[in-house]
């Protein structure tokens, strides 16, 4: 084993956050105590919305240890989800409108959330629903949740697609960011789901506009990368942080290592060092932004790295090359240091 191998391992177990129980506990109660207050608000958000999953790097197991929020998904099954026609459009890769002319089966449908002439599922309209029960569930409910040990005051955000809860304690504070996620039927899996982003187009047509995700697909594909990659994944966190790339998300990360599974096979990358895992995933973001382009795991065609700016994609890819430029010598250097090492992620 190299020096380098070595000190990427113990950066990347001094870096992941903790496995306390606790936190998690404390997480899941929050989380469902909102839910709960919510399904009593409405009774049709009660009838559609009964599961959430969890998505994003504390699903896939690699939080850093100063990563203090949850992603969730709400689960919203309409009573004839089966047969909701997704519209594909050529010029939105990944993105579909929800016509739910033969699955308007009630009025909160027909009448508010699709009533237009194409009985398309208004994606504005169903935000602002979803807020309205949000906000309506923290004024009419108390926004304080007992757990074990903590005492946690709630309140809440809503900005884009992400309804976001704040629960502080005295001794902790964390948020969770839920995001709706309309239940399709595509091939080859049960999972599918559109979630109601906004992409730019003609007329008022970015008001229908819905992403296709299949996130739990995705948190298979990476658990099917084994250990080193998910160790790989909370080292390129802290090399993006350590160099202030903040734009660049942990879904492009995740992004990248999918890819590479795809492309090698899991039970190669399975097979990589923390060293070749980590480094094939910086090699493979540095050819993304000197590419200027990301495909999406779930359409190829659609650019992950379309909300940068010429400018901004410069930055990156020279911030990047650089880093891969220098880590990539220190596998060949009996003598580095650990601190050397450790510089470019803390």
């Amino acid at each position: 084993m190299s020096n380098f191998e070595y000190y990427l391992q113990d950066i990347a177990a001094d870096i992941s956050s903790p496995n306390d129980g606790d936190n998690f506990n404390d997480f899941m109660e929050v989380k469902n105590y909102v839910l709960q207050i919510m399904r009593k608000e409405d009774s049709y958000f009660d009838e559609i919305c009964q599961n959430d999953i969890l998505f994003g790097s504390a699903a896939h197991n690699i939080r850093l240890h100063n990563d203090d929020e949850y992603d969730v998904l709400m689960e919203l099954r309409f009573p004839a989800h089966k047969r909701i026609i997704q519209v594909e459009n050529e010029n939105r890769p990944g993105f579909v409108f929800l016509d739910f002319s033969e699955a308007s089966y009630d009025d909160k449908v027909t009448y508010e959330l699709a009533n237009n002439q194409k009985s398309y599922l208004n994606r504005c309209l169903l935000k602002k629903w979803l807020h309205n029960i949000f906000e309506s569930a923290m004024a009419n409910y108390y926004n304080v949740v007992y757990t074990d040990y903590e005492q946690y005051e709630l309140s809440y955000s809503w900005r884009g697609i992400t309804y976001t809860i704040y629960a502080e304690s005295d001794s902790r504070s964390f948020s969770i960011d839920f995001v709706p996620a309309v239940k399709i039927e595509r091939p080859n899996s049960k999972t599918w789901y559109a979630i109601p982003k906004e992409k730019s187009g003609p007329g008022n047509t970015a008001n229908f506009t819905y992403m296709i995700s299949n996130s739990q697909a995705e948190l298979q594909h990476v658990k099917n990368c084994g250990c080193a990659m998910q160790a790989a994944l909370r080292l390129m966190q802290a090399l993006r942080s350590s160099r202030g790339l903040q734009k660049l998300r942990c879904y492009h990360m995740v992004t990248v290592a999918i890819w590479m599974a795809r492309r090698l096979g899991h039970k190669t990358v399975q097979n990589m060092s923390v060293t070749q895992a980590f480094l094939s995933l910086l090699s493979d973001l540095c050819d993304a932004f000197i590419e200027r382009h990301l495909s999406y795991v779930w359409d190829s065609d659609m650019n992950l790295l379309s909300n940068f700016n010429s400018g901004e994609l410069s930055h990156y890819s020279n911030e990047l090359c650089s880093a891969f430029n220098t880590l990539k010598s220190y596998p060949c250097q009996s003598t580095l240091s650990y601190r050397r090492c450790q510089q470019h992620f803390i």
